[in-house]
């Protein structure tokens, strides 16, 4: 028997109407329409009377009042938390052409109506080459002493189009808002120092050199010490440049650079006998002395061998003609002066090719480099003698 006292459940009927898609997509549109609708008039009654005002008070402001307010929200660029660059994705971006209504135009206006300042700008370039020149001990003494002046130039002051490009570095972003892959603004002489290390021409051009040179001279060494006839290698600028100073310290009477078909020899001592019983002169008959003292161990001090300091020469010259300091890059508004300076010395005029980037803010040059073009001595002799 059941127990009467225990509570009695009865199931809900459940109900077996069901709505039809035809209601449910009609249900979406309607509910789609309310929105739309709502959003227009969100728009008409809020949103376009606010643009409208914006745009209203954007056009009463003045031509100057809108460039520094884009200055302003260019200038104006928040820093990440945390940005960490990639190697290999710096890239250089081209400027806009400046604007007649820009201030570094203005200026470039100013500096060419002004005859007096075109001539301060040209003589503080030329000057600025002079004091260049009386630091360098070796143009002295080419020019033949300290009393350099400058005999005439020629100069051209050239405004350029448009601002200098800027250069950008890619990496990971880290903000308060997640992270991103985006670019960042890097300075032109940092980009231009990491593409140096990136990219290590000079080195690479140093090196082919070590090798090339090493390899001719060896391959020429072992000829000679086999018997066999070989045409010297050909002269290179290294090679022209490597006979010029070995000259020069011959003249001190200190030669330092070996001679170009000098070689290494290895002289046994008197007190230690040949081997094998065989005197000095049947074994140098048999070998000539370097290729038997090609595997010998050197006693007492080690030399490099000629071949082997051509090759770090050539290295070296290669180096230091390929490897160039990064000048500093100028800034928007400068404006360029290029040409020749002729100097003149107590024994000799030089001619040099000058480029320099003048700032008109500063009223200084930030940037110059100079090339030597030639030079003419004052008094010179046939070199074939009289």
């Amino acid at each position: 028997k059941k127990d009467p006292s225990l509570p009695i459940y009865f199931p809900k009927p459940t109900s077996t109407v069901r709505r039809s898609p035809w209601k449910k997509l009609r249900y979406a549109v309607i509910t789609a329409a309310v929105y739309y609708f709502l959003f227009q008039v969100y728009m008409s009654v809020v949103l376009d009377p606010l643009f409208d005002w914006a745009e209203t008070e954007w056009e009463n402001l003045s031509e100057k009042e809108k460039m520094e307010m884009e200055q302003e929200e260019d200038e104006e660029d928040p820093e990440p938390l945390l940005f960490l660059p990639f190697p290999f994705t710096t890239k250089k971006v081209k400027q806009p052409p400046y604007r007649g209504s820009d201030p570094e135009w203005a200026g470039f206006l100013k500096i060419s109506k002004d005859q007096a300042m075109q001539k301060t700008i040209k003589g503080q370039l030329a000057d600025i080459v002079r004091q260049a020149l009386e630091r360098h001990p070796s143009i002295i003494s080419t020019m033949g002493g300290k009393n350099i002046r400058i005999k005439r130039s020629w100069l051209d002051i050239l405004y350029p189009p448009a601002p200098p490009p800027k250069h950008y570095v890619s990496g990971l972003i880290v903000d308060w808002d997640g992270l991103f892959w985006g670019d960042r603004p890097i300075d032109t002489s940092a980009a231009l120092q990491l593409d140096a290390i990136m990219y290590p021409k000079a080195v690479a051009m140093s090196a082919w050199s070590f090798w090339n040179v090493l390899f001719q001279r060896t391959k020429v060494d072992i000829s000679k010490a086999l018997g066999l006839e070989t045409e010297p290698p050909a002269p290179t600028w290294q090679s022209v440049m490597l006979e010029r100073s070995r000259e020069a310290e011959r003249s001190k009477g200190n030669p330092s650079l070996p001679g170009p078909d000098s070689r290494p020899t290895h002289v046994t001592p008197p007190s230690q006998p040949p081997p094998n019983g065989k005197t000095a002169q049947d074994n140098s008959s048999q070998f000539p002395v370097d290729f038997a003292g090609l595997f010998r161990k050197p006693e007492g001090e080690v030399r490099l061998s000629p071949s082997l300091q051509h090759a770090l020469h050539a290295a070296s010259l290669t180096l230091a003609k390929h490897r160039k300091p990064i000048q500093p890059q100028p800034t928007r508004g400068c404006v360029r002066v290029d040409g020749l300076v002729e100097l003149l010395g107590p024994s000799a005029v030089m001619t040099v090719a000058v480029v320099g980037w003048f700032d008109p803010q500063q009223k200084r040059f930030v940037s110059t480099s100079t090339e030597v073009k030639h030079v003419i001595r004052l008094k010179q002799r046939p070199l074939g003698g009289p």
